[in-house]
């Protein structure tokens, strides 16, 4: 249903449950961090690419401070009282905020998200304290090199000069030098009831909820919001960078392509690719550079991805000997090769869709998960509703993967290395 304000509300009764999950999303993330912020009371700032960049992180992690209903342990305890846990997370598109709990304390865990997503009166000691958490949240990241390899060098490479370049949870010096006024005049301008969606998913009674909702959410002034289109390019280069780094004994490849993202109809094709390729101990990485090379050892992984409405295809190697690149690129590549050349046996094929098919059920069981894949259907446009996935890849032929892999797959790769220091590409 819509609110008269213009929110979109998804509600899926399920009574097997025990909880209930209630998401809030809203279509900001870090490819809105360009232009210009409009508040209230004629707040007008101009700035440029990067000066806000991480803002939309910034703003997910003060919502549940103090607020003029209730201080931040407030919101913490009444939450917790009735068993419920809250969560919120920012991507490249969007920003969610979730409470799961029982259905009996369902209006009150809505009204604590309502008061946290229409509040804008934050206490200054509050920010400066978050501000501090997500800086040394941004250092861990940047410590951790599985996620420093993928996050901070190849997805900026691969991606580069698009929104996707720059890593969501922003960058320290960013970070440092965003304002409290930025913060709310960023808020005001992206936190509209068109550009939210409430997703409900669980066990609850829907005559009771749609009342909740309406006096909290259907509450909201209607403004108009027009998001703007942006242009992708989607043109693959060659590319190879290698990244040195001291204190590290392992190297992390990943090698990929720009592609289409979920809301194209080759999303599935591409998803089950990916699935032929690393889901499951018996999938080719696995088997293959694992078991018979010897190579990696759970970093091994085929990706399709969405970042925002621009896609990615790509395969990590994480965690092997810097003195065996050479050996590990030289298979990725016949592997992708073969993908284009040959058709995927029938065994193989059958395989990879079922343990496809088989996650996406394990995240279906998940209520928070189910919830932020319905989010992600909603507010990517895909396609395919993850809920009826089953019917969708019962149309996908053998002969269609290999004509998407023949489609995306060639030498105009992104290849990123993260190694130590005695590293050399020769090996």
């Amino acid at each position: 249903m819509v609110l008269e304000n213009g929110i979109v509300v998804f509600l899926e009764e399920l009574l097997e449950r025990r909880k209930v999950v209630f998401s809030v999303g809203i279509g900001v993330g870090s490819r809105d961090e360009t232009g210009e912020l409009q508040g209230e009371n004629s707040l007008l700032t101009a700035i440029d690419s990067h000066k806000l960049h991480g803002i939309s992180h910034f703003v997910e992690h003060i919502q549940f401070h103090s607020n003029r209903f209730r201080t931040a342990d407030e919101i913490t305890e009444n939450a917790e009282y009735g068993g419920a846990k809250i969560g919120a997370g920012t991507d490249f598109d969007s920003t969610a905020f979730y409470v799961k709990g029982y259905p009996r304390y369902l209006s009150q865990n809505i009204r604590i998200i309502y008061e946290a997503i229409t509040n804008f009166d934050y206490k200054d000691e509050e920010i400066e304290r978050e501000r501090q958490e997500i800086l040394t949240e941004l250092r861990k990241y940047i410590d951790s090199p599985g996620v420093h390899y993928l996050d901070n060098l190849f997805v900026p490479a691969l991606l580069r000069k698009t929104w996707a370049e720059r890593p969501v949870p922003g960058i320290p010096k960013t970070i440092k030098n965003i304002t409290k006024e930025e913060l709310i005049a960023f808020k005001k301008k992206f936190y509209a009831p068109e550009n939210m969606a409430i997703f409900v998913c669980g066990k609850f009674d829907a005559e009771c909820i749609t009342k909740a909702i309406e006096k909290t959410f259907g509450r909201l002034k209607p403004r108009s919001f027009k998001p703007k289109t942006k242009i992708i390019d989607l043109k693959n280069r060659r590319k190879e960078i290698f990244r040195k780094r001291s204190g590290l004994e392992l190297a992390y490849m990943a090698m990929g392509y720009k592609v289409f993202g979920f809301n194209h109809s080759d999303a599935l094709k591409l998803m089950i690719l990916a699935s032929v390729l690393s889901a499951g101990m018996s999938s080719r990485l696995y088997k293959k550079l694992r078991g018979e090379l010897g190579i990696g050892y759970d970093e091994l992984d085929g990706v399709y991805d969405d970042y925002g409405g621009i896609g990615a295809f790509y395969i990590t190697v994480g965690g092997f000997d810097p003195g065996r690149f050479k050996e590990t690129k030289s298979f990725v590549l016949k592997e992708l090769e073969d993908l284009k050349t040959n058709l995927v046996s029938k065994e193989e094929f059958i395989k990879a869709k079922n343990m496809f098919l088989s996650e996406n059920d394990d995240e279906l069981d998940d209520l928070e998960k189910r919830s932020q894949l319905l989010s992600d259907f909603y507010f990517r446009k895909s396609i395919f509703d993850p809920r009826n996935f089953k019917k969708h890849i019962s149309k996908i032929s053998r002969e269609a993967l290999r004509r998407t892999a023949q489609k995306y797959f060639s030498d105009k790769y992104t290849l990123t290395v993260l190694a130590p220091k005695n590293f050399s590409d020769k090996n």
